[in-house]
């Protein structure tokens, strides 16, 4: 077989596959390569064409990229999966699905590479009902044991809110991974589903799966908007316990929790960790920490935090924030004024 390949290889043009496989080639330089293909009747060799295909998305030429995909007899799974990460690469979703939706119907099965691109397609576009035909073609053709298409599930399950979906997807994934947990564990926070949140909180560690930063917050962000303030902080506290650097994001919903169960004590521990992270630069922090200050009814050292806050730091939000907070006080001459 070999041996037949190279009379193949010897009389191919020797500027067309330095062009094809270079990720600096021009637009002229693949359209050149185009007519070549054209011209030598190559558009039938898969490589050729699906690299082809690459060139033209990379220069955001789908409709170029299209047309050699149709011109193709028999296009492989290759030459739709290019096309279609493309597109989803460059935010056309609806398009992907489409060229998807035309891959079915030429009988062209897909593999584990383009599903979670579809799946992702279907998530950003709210398409459920076309989601859930992806899932039964997933199951349809054993995609099932595979981990990234079934996370893939379970984040499009999450942004369509649909969490018990989600979780028995979860469940049944062979190997779970910290996005997908924290994903999930971000979802059951903000529901305030606090026995479920920990459930797989724990699980995720006991399966050797540690959790970062964005795991945290999202516990913590969660647990506060949904209205578990003791839960936020004492996910915070076991963040801390554990060596984990809270971030502006982890002290802002923290803050909150604290103002809202108006326990100053626990709002000073916080405070002194803002200090030694150097945070107190941080807008979102200062608006939280006026909020916080205003809720525990602590005029005093609202004050003070605001004069010892540098003007550039003090945006709309932190202005706001000292504003309402003065009012809910009874200040409201200090307030006029500073909002004068």
């Amino acid at each position: 077989m070999t041996r037949q390949a190279l009379p193949f290889f010897e009389n191919l043009n020797p500027s067309i596959l330095p062009c094809l496989y270079s990720a600096i080639a021009s637009l002229s330089q693949t359209r050149q390569a185009h007519a070549y293909i054209l011209k030598s009747g190559l558009l039938a060799n898969t490589l050729f064409s699906t690299k082809l295909i690459s060139q033209y998305a990379n220069h955001r030429c789908f409709a170029q990229a299209d047309l050699v995909l149709r011109s193709i007899s028999a296009p492989s799974i290759p030459s739709f999966s290019t096309l279609i990460y493309s597109l989803n690469k460059s935010n056309r979703f609806t398009q992907s699905l489409n060229v998807f939706s035309r891959m079915l119907s030429h009988g062209v099965l897909p593999d584990s590479h383009v599903l979670p691109n579809v799946v992702k397609a279907c998530g950003k576009l709210s398409a459920l009902k076309f989601g859930r035909e992806i899932h039964g073609i997933v199951c349809k053709f054993g995609f099932d044991s595979d981990s990234v298409v079934q996370a893939s599930l379970v984040h499009l399950y999450l942004k369509s809110d649909r969490i018990r979906d989600a979780r028995n997807v979860f469940d049944r994934l062979p190997e779970g991974d910290v996005v997908t947990c924290g994903a999930l564990l971000s979802a059951y926070a903000r529901k305030g589903c606090v026995n479920e949140a920990n459930e797989i909180f724990s699980g995720m560690q006991r399966s050797g799966v540690q959790p970062n930063l964005v795991s945290w917050n999202g516990m913590i962000t969660g647990f506060n908007q949904s209205g578990n303030h003791t839960e936020a902080v004492v996910m915070f506290q076991e963040m801390r316990s554990k060596g984990f650097q809270p971030d502006h994001i982890t002290i802002s919903s923290v803050l909150s929790a604290v103002g809202d169960m108006e326990r100053l004590n626990i709002g000073i521990q916080v405070l002194c960790c803002v200090i030694k992270l150097g945070l107190l630069h941080c807008k979102f922090v200062i608006s939280a920490l006026m909020d916080m200050f205003g809720k525990c009814a602590c005029a005093g050292e609202l004050m003070k935090a605001f004069e010892e806050t540098e003007e550039e730091v003090m945006d709309v939000g932190a202005r706001n924030a000292l504003i309402t907070a003065l009012s809910r006080n009874g200040l409201v001459d200090v307030a006029l004024e500073i909002f004068e």
